[in-house]
């Protein structure tokens, strides 16, 4: 009788021939046959000629009927594909030859093809982890030599020696990118297992060699050599190659360069203290900024700074070099630093990091957290990972400089505690700190070396002059130019403004320059040699020669306590319209007062900052400077209000008061690159609006920048500005601004895993919500704190605030509530192991999604409904749910949930046999979950899981301990859970019964604490297992019937079958024959049901 049609076929050729379908083996058993579908495989989709086919079977010698015979050996072929099930004519007949179709079917060899050309790719790009793992999963398709088992002369002289051949290359590859992430020791026992199955492929030899001289077993390096050539001398007559040779002279030398894997950094790597670290390996850090268009001079400065570059073998050598660029404002540090960093790049090949502290600023100082972060960032640490504690941070941030070369600029620092944090920890990076302070400190504890930096020689000065102003322009007056440099100080700030001065006055001459520079009222109070006073005066001429409204806005400029400020936002700060700001902003840029640093972003020097807002508070009166602030304010919160209902129209916020103003967005995508470029001066506005008439202003911002900082996690900011809000709502006396403040911050801590904090606050957050008498916030409180606790483990509790919160939602009619209420009690039931129940509120909270035209939140609920009807044992309609949600995640770009998502999606497939499908799954996952703990926790668990379907128990257990590991680290229970009862699963399966009683107790006892009755009820079945194995079989029978109680009770079919399975197997034990085959006979019955399982297994045990 032939199976039912539709199933995926499944050809496997890298060891025996092995034909699947649906799960089920399809017997090709015709010696020939079995060559033939062979000689199609290599082949797919191409026609083969038939006089090929001929040749593979028969060689040399075919028989006059060849062509007759091949032709019935097709039909049988044919046949035997179409009775397993197969589709259409997928062995089909073309002019002059055959073609086998693969449009419904996998190739492991195909597989293995895609994963190999995958991780060429990505060791292209430097991301050696992801290389190793695709190559990993490559070699794991392998089940033996390839076409092990064929007959034909073809197949065995000339086809498996070049599948094993690349085999071997794939193999030879994973270990070059293990080596290259510094697993040196991991890989020699791999190694050595392949050297005796290949004892003569000098490459391995020269891996062998070089691990275990990283090992510091230089001894058994040399050895390793002199194996390799007795064994090439003694079986070929040659001499080792030159690679090998030249590898045997350098550990002879002991080259220090061999110990260096340059192991480039990915996901899959870790900092000393555990933190992920990232696998943007393509965004080496580049931050310095563009260096200054005309720089003269500084030729012994700069050959100082050369002198910190190592030399020689000095590379490795003592603590992190340090230089100390000082001197006063105005005096070209940062020039100085920018043009020789850009000078000397070639030299920090790993990337060049820079940041402007503020030491001097006006505002407060950069926080050297705020820098760290900044820092992850560039070396693309994701935002949600980047600690919140300066401490773990700057630990991260050397982790990541170890074994780089990289050029770290701290721009204009306060003082030596300043700096500290933001050193790396390694000798082959290079620190430049500029400051104005002689941080003697540095000297005396860092040995840093100071580097003092004077005035502008007066040549060096006139030339940059006469740079800015014109050659000839200045050859014209080559006394006054001397004149003016030394008005100037020789300073280039003040050489520079005043340049751009005359720039601007092309019919002024030098000599009148001076004149003006001499008669400034302000500069009679200069004294000697107080080049300070010099800069003023410079200031003051140009502020002078500025018209009205540009004076106005560059005073105005002063009040706004960001890094730097867009062009509506000085319109807005002004007042006046956005063409008129800009040509104003062009006007102070053309005389240097403001630096446009980026089209339409400008900036200040610190010292012009400065020098504006003394003027602001000299000319501007209170009401002026509070009316300007109050339009910039304005102004931002409008803007931030629109540009997050772009993209989160539902977020429950307070409402927003801001006159109408702030900018219009395109697309969801303008409005978050938006949010991104003003991160910084949101935090700054934030943070800075401490007066009473802003009060309310800091916690309103504070408030609708929560789901930004919600959607881009960077912890740092987050908690920064909620805490700010939070106090200015304090000092005003608001309570909404407070419950609103105290939410923002639970969010914060939950998104860091740090329930406790995360409880603490919604608990404050639902009492200022009791006394103000808000059932909304209430609500929206009610499901914060059902996932703390539900995440934290406490599902019960969580249980209790999702009712409560889906309650309020209804009698308020607050609908997005009930339906986020609705969606996580479903989650938190299916957690619970109450299977009908979760799936009844998943439908209800789908349906009040599809309602509200919310495809981001539905995404979601749908694919938790999937997840629902997988442990529900609705396969087909699990897919269903799950690719629907894949396929929304898609297109939404929703990265983290969509690795969740097809974390599902795998285990569906390994369920239904289709491994390939599965692996797809989980690589897809990977990719997009780089940081997400929880999400790569899940991904290892399905690898394991696909591992286990395979056999591989001993690579199911070393993924299951990653999940496991990955799931403690940021405390999530599930995930946990699931990687406990595999590692206990495994473990029994090897025999390891005292590790799998371990992992299978510690299962148990968690998820019986925390009320996950699955779970609890897995690891119960996993122990009487256990007892099986030890002749306990009284006690695996009672544990056997309360597993099937449990499962039974939460609608876990699978869960029910594995109870019934190890039920037979216990009664079996004690004699009872007939209730033996009846459990069976039911656990059948359920396998069958999901056409899926252990039903292989158990037919075998009844004899079917």
């Amino acid at each position: 009788m032939e199976r039912e049609r539709g199933g995926l076929f499944d050809y496997r050729i890298l060891g025996p021939l092995e034909v699947v379908c649906g799960g089920e083996p399809v017997a090709v058993t015709a010696p020939k046959e079995r060559d033939l579908l062979v000689l199609l495989l290599l082949r797919a989709d191409q026609v083969v000629p038939a006089e090929d086919l001929i040749d593979g079977l028969w060689g040399d010698a075919p028989p006059t009927t060849a062509r007759t015979t091949l032709q019935n050996y097709i039909k049988r072929l044919r046949h035997v594909l179409r009775s397993a099930g197969c589709d259409g004519d997928v062995l089909a007949t073309r002019p002059g030859g055959y073609v086998l179709l693969l449009e419904h079917a996998v190739l492991d060899l195909r597989e293995f093809d895609r994963l190999t050309a995958a991780a060429a790719e990505a060791a292209e790009r430097g991301d050696d982890a992801a290389a190793s793992a695709r190559l990993g999963a490559a070699l794991a398709l392998w089940r033996g030599d390839a076409l092990a088992g064929s007959r034909a002369e073809q197949l065995t002289q000339v086809e498996a020696p070049r599948l094993d051949d690349s085999r071997m290359a794939a193999f030879e590859q994973r270990i070059e990118a293990e080596l290259r992430l510094g697993r040196h020791t991991a890989v020699l026992v791999d190694i050595e297992s392949a050297i005796a199955r290949n004892p003569l492929r000098e490459r391995l030899y020269g891996q062998l060699m070089l691990a275990l001289y990283r090992c510091g077993r230089r001894g058994e390096a040399l050895s390793a050599y002199q194996r390799a050539r007795a064994k090439l001398v003694g079986e070929l007559g040659l001499e080792p190659g030159p690679e090998l040779h030249a590898l045997h002279r350098r550990v002879l030398a002991d080259d220090p360069a061999l110990l260096d894997p340059r192991p480039r950094r990915t996901a899959s790597a870790g900092a000393a203290d555990g933190t992920p670290v990232p696998s943007r390996q393509h965004a080496l850090p580049a931050q310095l900024p563009a260096s200054t268009a005309v720089f003269t001079g500084r030729t012994d400065a700069l050959r100082r700074l050369d002198m910190l570059l190592p030399v020689g073998g000095d590379e490795t050598s003592g603590a992190v070099r340090i230089g100390l660029v000082t001197g006063q404002a105005g005096a070209g540090k940062t020039s100085l630093a920018v043009h020789w960093g850009h000078r000397r790049r070639d030299r920090f090949p790993d990337g060049q990091l820079y940041v402007n502290l503020r030491g001097h600023s006006a505002g407060r100082p950069l926080r050297p957290l705020d820098a760290l972060s900044g820092f992850l960032q560039a070396f693309g640490v994701p935002a949600q990972h980047i600690p919140a504690e300066e401490s773990r941070a700057a630990a991260l941030y050397r982790s990541l400089c170890t074994g780089k070369r990289i050029l770290v600029v701290l721009d204009n620092a306060r003082s030596a505690e300043h700096v500290r944090p933001l050193f790396p920890g390694h000798s082959e990076c290079l620190v430049l700190v500029t400051s104005r302070d002689s941080l003697a400190g540095l000297v005396a504890r860092d040995a840093a070396v100071p580097m003092p930096l004077g005035v502008l020689e007066p040549a060096e000065a006139e030339k940059l002059l006469l740079h800015m102003i014109g050659e000839a322009r200045g050859r014209a007056e080559r006394e006054a130019v001397a004149e003016l440099t030394a008005a100037c100080a020789y300073l280039p700030l003040a050489i520079g403004i005043t340049a751009a001065d005359l720039a601007v006055h092309p019919d002024r001459s030098i000599a009148d320059q001076v004149a003006r520079l001499a008669g400034d009222t302000l500069s009679a109070l200069q004294v000697p040699g107080d080049e300070e006073s010099a800069v003023r005066s410079i200031l003051d001429m140009s502020y002078v020669t500025l018209e009205q409204p540009a004076a106005r806005l560059f005073r105005l400029l002063g009040l706004v306590p960001g890094p730097d400020v867009p062009l509506p936002a000085a319109a807005a700060l002004a007042g006046v319209a956005l063409p008129i700001a800009s040509e104003l902003l062009a006007r102070l840029t053309r005389t240097h007062l403001l630096e446009e640093h980026a089209p339409d972003r400008y900036a200040f020097h610190d010292l012009l900052r400065a020098y504006a807002l003394e003027r602001c508070e000299e000319v501007d009166g209170p009401r002026e400077r509070a009316a300007a602030l109050e339009r910039l304010h304005d102004w931002y919160l409008g803007s931030v209000d629109t540009a997050v209902r772009m993209f989160q129209p539902e977020a429950v916020r307070l409402p927003v008061e801001h006159g109408g103003r702030g900018l219009a967005f395109p697309d969801t995508q303008d409005a978050i690159a938006w949010l991104d470029a003003e991160r910084a001066n949101t935090v700054a506005l934030v943070q800075r609006a401490t007066d009473p008439e802003s009060w309310r202003f800091a916690w309103s911002l504070a408030d609708a920048l929560r789901p930004y900082m919600m959607r881009r996690a960077y912890a740092a900011d987050w908690l920064a500005v909620a805490s700010a809000g939070l106090a200015a709502a304090e000092a005003d006396g608001n309570p909404a601004g407070q419950a609103a403040a105290h939410r923002s911050l639970s969010s914060a801590y939950l998104n860091r895993s740090d329930y406790e904090k995360s409880t603490f606050h919604d608990d404050r957050a639902l009492e200022l919500y009791r006394r103000t008498g808000s059932a909304q916030g209430q609500a929206a409180t009610h499901n914060s704190l059902s996932l703390a606790l539900w995440y934290g483990g406490r599902l019960e509790e969580a249980l209790v605030h999702s009712r409560r919160g889906a309650d309020l939602c209804r009698v308020t009619g607050f609908r997005l509530g009930e339906a986020i209420s609705v969606g996580n009690l479903g989650a938190i039931l299916h957690e619970l192991g109450r299977l009908a129940e979760a799936e009844d509120r998943l439908v209800e909270a789908r349906e009040l999604y599809q309602g509200l035209s919310l495809p981001t939140a539905l995404s979601i609920t749908v694919r938790n409904l999937g997840a629902v009807l997988h442990d529900r044992g609705q396969p087909r309609r699990a897919v269903e749910h799950l690719e629907a949600a894949a396929s929304t995640q898609r297109e939404l770009a929703l990265h983290t949930d969509l690795a969740f998502t097809l974390f599902w999606l795998a285990t569906a497939s390994v369920q239904a046999g289709d491994r390939s499908a599965a692996l797809d799954h989980i690589e897809q996952g990977f990719e997009l979950a780089t940081g997400e703990l929880r999400a790569e926790s899940y991904l290892h668990t399905g690898r394991a899981l696909l591992s286990q379907s395979l056999g591989n128990h001993d690579v199911a257990l070393r993924h299951f301990r990653q999940a496991a590991e990955l799931a403690r680290r940021c405390d999530a229970r599930t995930p946990e859970l699931r990687a406990l009862t595999g590692l206990a699963e495994s473990s029994l399966r090897l025999g390891r019964h005292g590790e799998a009683a371990e992992h299978a107790k510690t299962a148990r006892a968690l998820a019986t604490a925390s009320g996950y009755r699955v779970f609890a009820a897995r690891s119960l079945a996993l122990l009487a297992e256990l007892d099986l194995a030890r002749g306990g079989f009284e006690r695996a029978e009672r544990r056997a019937r309360r597993v099937l109680d449990i499962q039974t009770e939460a609608g876990h079919p699978i869960g029910r079958a594995e109870a019934l399975l190890v039920l037979g197997h216990a009664l079996r034990q004690a004699g009872d024959e007939e209730g033996t085959l009846r459990a069976w006979a039911q656990a059948l019955e359920v396998y069958e049901s999901l056409g899926a399982g252990r039903r292989h297994e158990v037919r075998a045990l009844m004899g079917r």
